[in-house]
């Protein structure tokens, strides 16, 4: 039987591409820890700032960060899946 030789490039930049989207996504999660930890700061400070903006910010960084640990574990979940099948 012939062996496919595209099948490892193909497979690499798959994974390289679902690296690349990962990482961004934890870029754009760090990004609005940080507004949200801003508008906290500001609002413990006793600044002028709208409540709901912050609660709003606090909600949206907790909603993110649930989805990236769900993508997390699936991420995970298929590496041990993978490392169980037999080649």
């Amino acid at each position: 039987p012939q062996i496919n030789s595209t099948a490892k490039p193909a497979q690499s930049n798959t994974l390289k591409e679902v690296g690349k989207s990962f990482d961004s996504m934890l870029q754009n999660l760090s990004q609005s820890q940080n507004v949200s930890d801003d508008l906290m700061a500001k609002l413990a400070a006793g600044e002028d700032v709208d409540l709901h903006q912050v609660m709003i910010a606090a909600d949206q960084t907790d909603i993110s960060f649930k989805v990236a640990m769900g993508i997390r574990d699936k991420l995970v979940d298929a590496y041990k899946e993978v490392s169980r099948m037999n080649v």
